[in-house]
């Protein structure tokens, strides 16, 4: 019988005395996709680091196709024939996209002269081949997120010969640019590579998945063929106890407008943009990347304001001029990137929840900060935001609970109207189903949602009506129970629908 490609066994790992992993195995064979899964911080991308050279073990071997390796760095990973993507991007920003693709590996003419010309052409015909429409030569700062995930996606295919990990690898990709990556992941696996494919997308999983290993609290709960355990299986090994309902059933909205914008744009992304959202209701907002649905949010929210169009907030015309004013008015939102534009890394849980309103715990120039907690204690304790002290720093905390953390300044701050970009990305699907409860609750309390999302299932189940976006217009407003994946996905992408 042949040996696995990937043999990892008995693998753990500490941090300042705390363990991240405990006696870990994990296999791969050549031409598989093997799912690693588990609530975030369950080891998994700990896991994977290791793997690729960039945390040494604490015990345990690792084995390249039946031979021991040391992998002490991801120069040493990478000559063994491992390659990552990794969730967080890893780019150099003031670097070209073919100079990222090649960095450490650049095509000389001499020795210590870099062939430019020879890289670039080698770049986009790498970017060509994957279907990726991008520029070799352009700068990787001024490209979108979505971009920058093509270019990791780019830089680990073209170095990949035995092991490619794909940590959240869809996470800013659209329905369409998805679609193509597990077409690339088909013809690596017929290649004999070994793929192994974090993700928290069960849908993804079904469609690509031949095994499945499933980790809670760094330690393995079950390893076996996908499809061997249903997806509430899953979900019961990943959290340690039953979810019913990933998505729950949303009451009507309870009536009267209280968010409209009438032919709104910004001149240049977006155009022409009108639409309603009333009281105690989830209007999803969809497309594929590109559409201009993020800029439509930010637009409101004054983050880039909009130079046509109006603006009405309870039937009277309002123009953000910067967030502010918006959140002054009562307007909240949930960036995209929560790590860059949502939490204050270095500031405690408390401090994130109380930002947006400290005139609630100010006297004077004073903060109290026997009040801050005491007012923010209960929205910690109502939303089971998991941390190991009151004044941790934001930072430390899983993506899911960072999360529940912004939904908590917005509630603290008393916002009627939520704007909410990817709420659940990043988040495991534990936590994915509390940040559904949650929006819910916000509803059913007369709060209006807009809720912008690349996750056709979650906009379905999570919407009362979705807005489709395409090249910068609404395509459609359709009702969420009344409509499905293919619909949607044929306004977003056809230029005429019958």
């Amino acid at each position: 019988m042949p040996l696995p490609l990937l043999e990892m066994t008995g693998i753990s790992k500490s941090f300042g005395g705390t363990p991240v992993l405990q006696n870990v195995d994990f296999t791969a064979w050549a031409g598989e996709v093997h799912a690693l899964v588990g609530e975030n911080g369950a080891g998994k991308s700990t896991l994977m680091k290791i793997l690729n050279g960039v945390y040494p073990r604490d015990t345990g071997t690792i084995r390249i196709a039946g031979e021991d390796v040391q992998l002490r760095s991801p120069h040493e990973a990478h000559t063994a024939g491992i390659s990552m993507i990794f969730q967080e991007h890893t780019l150099a920003g003031h670097l070209t996209v073919a100079q990222n693709i090649f960095l450490g590996m650049e095509p000389k003419r001499a020795p210590g002269i870099i062939d430019n010309a020879k890289m670039n052409r080698r770049a986009q015909e790498v970017l060509d081949a994957h279907g990726f429409r991008l520029p070799a030569s352009a700068e990787v700062q001024r490209l979108t997120r979505a971009e920058k995930q093509m270019v990791e996606i780019a830089r680990a295919l073209s170095s990949a010969s035995r092991v490619i990990v794909m940590d959240e690898p869809t996470a800013m990709l659209s329905h369409r640019e998805s679609e193509e990556l597990f077409r690339i992941i088909g013809g690596l696996t017929e290649r004999g590579l070994a793929v192994v494919y974090i993700s928290h997308r069960m849908e993804e999983l079904e469609r690509i998945a031949h095994r499945i290993t499933i980790l809670r609290n760094g330690q393995r709960v079950y390893t076996g063929e996908y499809g061997s355990v249903d997806r509430a299986g899953i979900i019961r090994h990943m959290v340690g106890r039953d979810i019913h309902e990933l998505f729950p059933k949303l009451n009507p909205p309870a009536g009267e407008v209280v968010l409209e914008v009438r032919g709104l744009g910004d001149g240049k992304r977006y155009r022409n943009i009108s639409f309603q959202l009333h009281r105690g209701e989830v209007l999803g907002l969809g497309g594929l990347v590109g559409a201009g649905r993020t800029e439509v949010a930010r637009g409101i929210f004054g983050l880039e304001p909009p130079v046509q169009g109006e603006i009405l907030l309870n039937g009277s015309p309002v123009r953000f001029a910067s967030p502010k004013e918006a959140v002054a008015a009562g307007l909240g939102m949930l960036t995209e990137d929560r790590k860059t534009t949502g939490i204050f890394p270095d500031l405690s849980v408390i401090h994130n929840i109380s930002i947006a309103a400290l005139d609630r715990v100010v006297t004077g120039p004073k903060l109290k900060l026997s009040d801050e907690l005491a007012q923010c204690r209960e929205l910690i304790r109502s939303l089971d935001i998991r941390m190991r002290s009151e004044n941790q720093t934001i930072f430390r905390l899983s993506g899911g609970n960072q999360q529940k953390a912004i939904f908590a300044r917005w509630l603290f701050a008393g916002s009627s109207v939520l704007l909410l970009d990817e709420p659940t990305q990043g988040v495991d699907l534990g936590a994915r189903a509390e940040i559904y409860n949650l929006i819910k609750r916000i509803a059913d309390r007369g709060a209006a949602v807009l809720m912008v999302s690349s996750d056709l299932p979650e906009l379905i189940g999570m919407s009362h009506r979705i807005g489709v976006m395409r090249n910068g217009e609404l395509a459609a407003i359709l009702q969420a129970d009344a409509t499905g994946q293919e619909e949607i996905m044929r306004y977003a992408a056809l230029e005429h629908v019958p």
